[in-house]
């Protein structure tokens, strides 16, 4: 009789969420210091079935990892996992969508107000002082968002929640999908073509995950389509934006401002970016709440248990593997 089934957790996640892992398995926990290395992986993965992965999950590390059934992705992109080598071995990838909804559509809605209503600028201009120059009736003047059009790329869970923010401030909304949405999930927005919402819309928010055909989506000839004084936010993945295109549009005046909580190479942010107080940055916290951090840890176990009983899970993102009977 073989020993109880392994858990690799790769990073510090609430353990509060974990209790029904706990129960059934062995979970090897990175306690009371970061995530472990990728060397620490390798060693650890050839005695797991399982993966509870809030980072890369590599070929390497798939085909070190002869016991591995299940890789749960603590978060709706999973363009860090490679499904192609989980597929090949007949290992299951998940993703956790739903638990990530309410959290990244706040944020996005946040920054957005932010750059509209200038607040992180006057922040750092109240605190950099004298603070009297940031008082005075007229002066350092925002937008408000009642009357305004939303245009959002990506019409999922996250963008639909968003949607509906948006409309409850006054906004107009409109969307782009490659395939527009029946008219009872469209959250009271208006499909467009990505050219007819970036002209029409005065602000832009990237809610779309990474993949080869998003990659690089909105570059120079998209932000030269959008509305003079417009905003763009993006809460997606850095590689759906062209930053270089974006800091040349916000340099020269082009764009009114931007909200951003991820970036092409993180955990690097762009000196450009840092330089222009139009600018709003976060540091990928679109799912950094208690609250979402604890649901998405028992999302992910959830799924694991599935997997390593036998049961197909939800969100299963290679669909077609046939599912591995436990050994």
């Amino acid at each position: 009789m073989r020993d109880k089934m392994k858990v690799l957790i790769t990073h510090p996640i609430p353990p509060e969420g974990l209790a029904a892992l706990r129960e059934r398995y062995d979970v090897l926990y990175p306690a009371g210091r970061g995530p472990y290395t990728a060397e620490e992986m390798l060693s650890l993965l050839p005695e797991c079935d399982a993966v509870l992965a809030c980072g890369a999950v590599t070929r390497g590390q798939i085909e070190a990892a002869p016991r591995l059934r299940v890789i749960s992705n603590y978060g709706a992109g999973y363009d860090q996992v490679d499904v192609d080598a989980a597929d090949e071995r007949g290992v299951i990838v998940t993703n956790i969508p739903d638990s990530t909804t309410e959290s990244t559509a706040e944020l996005a809605f946040a920054l957005l107000v932010s750059v509209y209503r200038r607040v992180a600028e006057l922040d750092a201009m109240l605190r950099a002082g004298p603070p009297e120059n940031a008082f005075g009736m007229g002066r350092h003047m925002g937008h408000n968002l009642n009357g305004a059009t939303l245009g959002i790329v990506g019409m999922g869970r996250i963008g639909r929640r968003l949607a509906g923010m948006a409309r409850a401030f006054g906004m107009d909304v409109v969307y782009h999908n490659r395939r527009r949405l029946a008219p009872d999930l469209e959250a009271g927005a208006r499909w467009l073509s990505l050219d007819e919402l970036l002209k029409q819309s005065d602000a832009v928010s990237i809610n779309c995950p990474l993949t080869p055909e998003t990659r690089g989506l909105i570059g120079a000839r998209e932000i030269g389509l959008m509305k003079e004084d417009a905003v763009l936010i993006n809460t997606s993945r850095g590689g759906t934006v062209d930053y270089d295109a974006l800091c040349d549009a916000l340099e020269a005046g082009r764009l009114r401002g931007a909200g951003l909580d991820v970036f092409p190479d993180e955990p690097r942010v762009p000196k450009r970016l840092l330089a222009l107080s139009c600018v709003t940055l976060t540091p990928h916290v679109g799912t950094n709440t208690h609250e979402a951090r604890k649901g998405m840890a028992e999302a992910c176990a959830a799924r694991i248990i599935d997997a390593l009983e036998g049961r197909t899970p939800p969100n299963m993102v290679n669909r077609h593997l046939a599912m591995k009977k436990p050994q």
